[in-house]
C-alpha cells in the first residue's frame, strides 16, 4: 500500500512536463488528483493496520540490507497528510495563479518536491531518508531560483545553508550506519548505541544542525524570509507543509532516544526559543505581508523545536498540534496573499492603503488564519496555544527556568497577536504609517482604487484551510486519533490525546488571556511600536553573514586557485608531489618487517619498456612545440599499453590504446586553435625540483614495498576460482565491471555523463579560440583538400565497415573474451574519428547523431537495466536468458548503456572541436559542406587577382 501511494506521487511527475504543455497552467486542476489519490492511499492504509506498516522492498541487500524500506506511524501519517493535501490544493491554486511562462518547470519541481518529501517521511532506511532530504533541497533551489534573475542569489544562499545541513545529516547516516550496523531505522532506534554518550553527543550535534538549517532555526534563519522571492504557491508549500516541516519531522523522529539528553534539551530549548522572539520582532518591522508571514514562520518553528527540546510526553503532543494548526493558518494565509498581490497588483501594505479592498471572501480568509495564528478563541491555533503554554508550564527543568521559559513563550506570543493584527489590517488597506494613524481625515481614503474580488477558484482552497482551522478548533476532539497516533510515534510509548476548546480557569488560559488583552493594546498601539522598531536598524543581519561566507568561500577559492595557476605544470604538480613524499615517510617510520619478496619479478622485457617510458618523459619535458609534446607523449602511452599486453591484460591494453589514439585525435583538435610553440616557461624552483625527485623515489620505495610480498587476495581468489562459476562468463575483468562491481561501474558511467554535459555547457557558454589559418600559394597542391584526401577517403570506405564490426564483436564478446562495452565504444569512436579526418572540409559534422541523447540514453539505460536485478532480489543483479539456445546476459544491456555514453562523448568531442561553428553547426547537412567545398573548388579554376589563397590547416 505505501509504495502504491509513493507511486500515485510520481505519477504526478511523469505528468506534469506533458500535461504542462498541452494544458499550460490549467495543468493544475489535474495534477492536484494523484496527490489526493496517494493521501487517500495513506489514510486507507493506516486505518486498516495496528498504528504502524511496514513494508521493505530489496534494493542491494548484501550491503547493510539496504533497500527501500517504507514505514507508516501516525508521525509519518500527519506529516505525509501535510506534504499530499496541501500540496494538492497548493497545486489546484496554481491553475489559477500562474503567468504564461516557466510554467512546466513550476509544476515539474512541485511535484517532484511533494515526492521527496512523500518519501522522506515514509523512509524506514537510513539512506532512503538523506537521498530524499537532499532531493527536497534540491527542489526547493529550483522552485527559488526559476522566480527570475533576482532570484539567483537568494536560491544559492538557501543552498548553502540547507546543503550545509544535509553534510550533517549525513555525518549522522553516516555514525549509525556504523555504529548500529544496520540502516533501518526503526531497528536503529531499537539499538543499544543512544545508550554510548560519545555516539549520542556527535549525533544529537548533527541532528540538530541538520534540523536547524532545514527548518530556519538561529542561527540558519537567514535563508527562509531570504527565500520570499520565490511566488507565493511556492512559498506557501515550502513554508507550511513541506520544507520547513522536515526538520521538525527530523527531530520528532529521534526524540523517543533522545528526549531528555542534557544536549538536546539545551540546543533546542535555546535556539527554538531565540528563533521565536527573533521572529515576531523581525515580522513588526516588515511591510511586505509575505515577508511577513516569512518572519512568522520562523517564530513558529520555533515554538515547536522549543517544545521537542523539552520533550515531555505532553510538550511532543503540543508540538503535534501545533504543527498541525500552522499548516493550515499559515498555507492560508500565503495563499491568500497571493490572491491579494494578483488582483491589488502589490503585496506591500503601505501601497494597499491607496486601494479599496472589495473582496470580502479573501478578507475573511485573511481573518481567521490570522486569527488562528494570533491563537484567537475558538480557532484551532488557540487550542495549540494554549497546549503550548501548558507544556512550557509543567516542563521538567530545574529552579525557575519552566517560568522563564514561559515568560519568553508568552512575550513572543503577544508579538505573534500583534504582527498578526498588522497583517489584518494592511491586507484590508487600513494600514497607517506612525505619523498619520490617529489623525486621518474623514473621507480622505474615499477615492482610492477598488480591488476586486478574485474568481472562486482562486480563493476556493485558501477558504478549506482558513475554514477547518475554524472547524478544527470549535470541535478539536476530532484530531484525537491522528494526533494521539503521531505523539505516540514521537514520545515512544502509547499517547492518549484528549483535545477540547475549554479546560477550565487554569495557568494556560489565564496566560491566554493575558497574550490576547495585551496584543489587542499592542494593535492598538502599532503605530508607536513601529516607530520605535522600525527605525533601527539591527547590529547583525543573518542574510549579511551568509552572503560574506559565500564572499569569501569565493574569494578563498581564488586565492588557492592562485598557488597553482601558471603555465609551469610543476606548479601544479608540486602539493600531490610533496603529499606523496609524506606518505612514503610515514610508511617508512610506521610499517614493520615486509614479507620475504618473491623472485623474478622482473624480465628484460620489463626494463626495455622501462628505458622507452624515461625516453618518452625525457622528452617531454624537452620539446619546444606541441605537436612534438603530443607526440612523445604518445610514446610513454603506448609504452604503456605494450606493458599491459606483456603482462597479459588484454582488456587493459586494448583500452589503453584506444585511448591513446583517441587522445591523439582530439588534441590535434585542439593544436589548431592553438599557438604552435609554448610560451616561455617559467624557470623550476629549487622546491619543484626537489618535491619531483623525491616523488620519483617516493613512488619507487612504494612499487618495490608493495610489489611480490603477498600471495593473491581474498577477493581476487574469490574471483579467480568461482567468478567464471557465479557469472558464467570468463572475461574476469568484464564480470567485475559490469557484474561483481556494477554499482560501482554506474557510478563511473554517471560521472562520464555529466562531464559530457558539462563540456558541451562550457563549449556552448565560451567558444573555443578561432582556427589557426596558414597561408598557401594557389599553385600548391595542399590548397585543394579534396584532392588531398583521396587516398584517406578510400581507406576509410575499407576500414570504417570493419571498425564498426569490430565494435560490435568487442561489445557482444565480451562476457567471455577481451572487450565489453567501454573498449567497443572506443573502437566505434576511432572508426567515426576516421571519417572526420577524411573529410575534405570542417564545415559540418560527418555524423549528425544527438550526442547528448546518446549520453542520456546511455546512462538512463545502465540505470534501468538494474531494475530487472531486483527479480534475483538486488539492483543490478545478474539475471540470464536462455534464447534460441543462447544465454543473454543482463549484463549485456548494461555494456550497451556503457556503450552508447562512452560513444556520445566521443561524438561530442569531435562535433563540438572539429567543426568550424562547434554545437551550433552540427544539425546541418553534410552535403551542405560538400557543395561548399566545391563551389570553392570550381572558383580557384578561375582566374584570380590574388596570387594566394587562405585555408584552414
Amino acid at each position: 500500500m505505501l509504495l502504491i501511494s509513493v507511486l500515485w506521487a510520481l505519477i504526478a511527475v511523469v505528468l506534469a512536463a506533458p500535461l504542462s504543455k498541452w494544458l499550460g497552467k490549467a495543468a493544475g486542476w489535474l495534477l492536484w488528483i494523484p496527490l489526493a489519490g496517494a493521501a487517500w492511499v495513506l489514510v486507507k492504509a493506516f486505518v486498516g493496520s495496528d498504528g504502524e506498516v511496514i513494508e521493505y522492498y530489496p534494493w542491494i541487500p548484501d550491503f547493510f540490507n539496504v533497500g527501500f524500506h517504507l514505514r507508516l506511524s501516525g508521525l509519518s501519517l500527519l506529516f505525509g497528510l501535510l506534504v499530499l493535501v496541501i500540496g494538492a490544493g497548493v497545486l489546484f491554486y496554481s491553475a489559477k495563479y500562474l503567468g504564461k511562462t516557466k510554467i512546466t518547470s513550476f509544476y515539474l519541481s512541485m511535484t517532484a518536491f511533494a515526492l521527496a518529501m512523500l518519501i522522506l517521511v515514509l523512509a524506514n532506511d537510513l539512506m532512503v531518508l538523506y537521498v530524499a532530504w537532499e532531493a527536497t533541497t534540491l527542489a526547493s533551489f529550483f522552485l527559488i531560483a526559476r522566480s527570475g534573475s533576482h532570484a539567483r542569489k537568494p536560491a544559492v544562499r538557501t543552498l548553502l545553508v540547507t546543503v550545509l545541513g544535509g553534510l550533517g545529516l549525513l555525518a549522522a547516516v553516516a555514525i549509525m550506519i556504523a555504529a548500529s550496523g544496520t540502516t533501518v531505522i526503526t531497528e536503529v532506534l531499537a539499538s543499544d548505541i543512544w545508550t554510548q554518550p560519545t555516539i549520542v553527543t556527535w549525533l544529537i550535534i548533527t541532528l540538530a544542525l541538520a534540523a536547524f538549517t532545514k527548518s530556519a532555526q538561529f542561527p540558519f534563519q537567514s535563508w527562509l524570509p531570504d527565500s520570499m522571492v520565490a511566488i507565493s504557491p511556492v512559498s506557501a508549500y515550502l513554508h507550511a507543509a513541506a520544507m520547513v516541516k522536515a526538520g521538525i519531522y527530523l527531530l520528532l523522529l529521534f526524540s523517543p532516544v533522545l528526549a531528555g539528553q542534557t544536549l538536546w534539551l539545551a540546543l533546542l530549548l535555546i535556539s527554538g526559543l531565540t528563533t521565536a522572539l527573533m521572529g515576531a520582532i523581525a515580522a513588526l518591522r516588515r511591510y511586505d505581508l509575505k515577508e511577513l508571514l516569512a518572519y512568522s514562520t520562523m517564530s513558529q518553528l520555533g515554538y515547536l523545536v522549543a517544545l521537542i527540546g523539552i520533550g515531555t510526553p505532553f510538550a511532543l503532543t503540543a508540538a503535534v498540534v501545533h504543527t498541525i494548526a500552522h499548516a493550515l493558518f499559515k498555507s492560508a494565509l500565503f495563499l491568500a496573499v497571493g490572491v491579494i498581490d494578483h488582483q491589488a497588483g502589490t503585496r506591500d501594505i503601505r501601497m494597499l492603503t491607496v486601494r479599496k479592498m472589495a473582496m470580502p471572501a479573501t478578507m475573511t480568509v485573511v481573518i481567521l488564519g490570522a486569527a488562528s495564528m494570533a491563537g484567537i478563541p475558538p480557532l484551532l491555533g488557540f487550542v495549540s496555544k494554549e497546549s503550548l503554554f501548558e507544556a512550557f508550564l509543567s516542563a521538567e527543568l530545574p529552579g525557575m527556568l519552566p517560568w522563564l521559559v514561559t515568560l519568553l513563550a508568552v512575550v513572543t506570543a503577544i508579538g505573534t497577536f500583534a504582527y498578526s493584527g498588522r497583517f489584518v489590517l494592511g491586507a484590508m488597506g487600513l494600514y497607517r504609517s506612525p505619523r498619520t494613524w490617529i489623525n486621518t481625515p474623514r473621507g480622505a481614503t474615499a477615492n482610492r482604487q477598488i480591488v476586486h474580488e478574485a474568481p472562486v477558484s482562486f480563493w476556493a482552497y485558501p477558504a478549506i484551510n482558513a475554514s477547518l482551522s475554524l472547524i478544527l478548533g470549535v470541535a478539536p476532539f476530532m484530531l484525537d486519533n491522528l494526533a494521539g497516533s503521531a505523539a505516540t510515534t514521537a514520545v515512544g510509548t502509547s499517547q492518549d490525546v484528549h483535545l477540547a476548546l475549554w479546560h477550565g480557569f487554569n495557568p494556560a488560559f489565564m496566560l491566554s488571556l493575558l497574550v490576547i488583552a495585551t496584543g489587542v493594546v499592542a494593535v492598538w498601539q502599532m503605530p508607536r511600536i513601529e516607530a520605535f522598531l522600525v527605525p533601527r536598524p539591527l547590529p547583525y543581519s543573518g542574510l549579511g553573514a551568509v552572503e560574506k561566507l559565500r564572499h569569501s568561500s569565493i574569494e578563498l577559492g581564488a586565492v588557492v586557485s592562485s598557488w597553482t595557476s601558471g603555465l609551469n605544470p610543476g606548479r601544479h604538480l608540486v602539493v600531490p608531489s610533496l603529499l606523496l613524499v609524506v606518505l612514503a615517510g610515514v610508511g617508512w617510520f610506521t610499517i614493520d618487517e615486509l614479507p620475504e619478496q618473491n623472485e623474478n619479478l622482473t624480465r628484460w622485457s620489463d626494463w626495455l619498456l622501462v628505458a622507452v617510458v624515461l625516453v618518452g618523459v625525457v622528452a617531454t619535458i624537452r620539446a619546444k612545440t606541441r605537436v612534438a609534446a603530443i607526440v612523445v607523449v604518445g610514446v610513454v602511452g603506448f609504452s604503456v599499453t605494450l606493458w599491459f599486453f606483456a603482462l597479459g591484460s588484454v582488456d587493459v591494453a586494448l583500452t589503453q590504446l584506444m585511448v591513446e589514439i583517441l587522445t591523439v585525435v582530439v588534441m590535434v583538435l585542439l593544436l589548431h586553435r592553438l599557438p604552435k610553440a609554448f610560451g616561455k616557461a617559467e624557470k623550476p624552483s629549487i622546491t619543484a625540483i626537489v618535491a619531483a625527485a623525491g616523488a620519483g623515489i617516493a613512488a619507487f620505495a612504494g612499487t618495490f614495498a608493495l610489489t611480490g610480498r603477498r600471495g593473491m587476495s581474498e577477493p581476487a581468489q574469490y574471483y579467480t576460482e568461482l567468478g567464471t562459476e557465479v557469472t558464467g562468463g570468463s572475461n574476469l575483468v568484464n564480470v567485475i565491471l559490469v557484474e561483481f562491481r556494477a554499482l560501482d561501474t554506474l557510478g563511473e558511467l554517471t560521472v562520464l555523463g555529466v562531464a559530457g554535459v558539462a563540456m558541451a555547457a562550457l563549449l556552448s557558454s565560451r567558444k573555443p579560440n578561432p582556427v589557426r589559418k596558414v597561408q598557401f600559394v594557389s599553385s600548391s597542391p595542399l590548397s585543394d583538400s579534396y584532392s588531398t584526401s583521396v587516398y584517406l577517403r578510400t581507406f576509410t570506405k575499407i576500414a570504417l565497415p570493419v571498425l564498426v564490426v569490430l565494435s560490435v564483436v568487442l561489445l557482444f564478446q565480451g562476457h567471455n573474451n577481451p572487450g565489453g562495452g567501454f573498449v567497443a565504444a572506443l573502437v566505434a569512436g576511432a572508426a567515426f574519428a576516421l571519417l572526420y579526418l577524411a573529410a575534405p572540409s570542417d564545415a559540418a559534422a560527418p555524423i549528425r547523431w544527438s550526442y547528448m541523447k546518446l549520453i542520456g540514453i546511455g546512462v538512463i539505460l545502465g540505470a534501468l537495466v538494474g531494475f530487472i536485478g531486483l527479480l534475483e532480489g538486488s539492483y543490478l543483479a545478474p539475471v540470464h536468458w536462455e534464447i534460441l539456445g543462447y544465454t543473454v546476459y543482463s549484463s549485456l544491456i548494461f555494456d550497451f548503456g556503457v556503450y552508447f555514453a562512452v560513444l556520445g562523448v566521443i561524438l561530442g568531442s569531435l562535433n563540438m572541436l572539429g567543426t568550424q561553428h562547434g554545437l551550433n553547426q552540427i544539425s546541418e547537412p553534410y552535403e551542405n559542406g560538400r557543395t561548399q567545398l566545391d563551389n570553392q573548388n570550381r572558383q580557384s579554376t578561375e582566374p584570380a587577382d590574388k596570387q594566394h589563397q587562405e585555408v584552414q590547416t
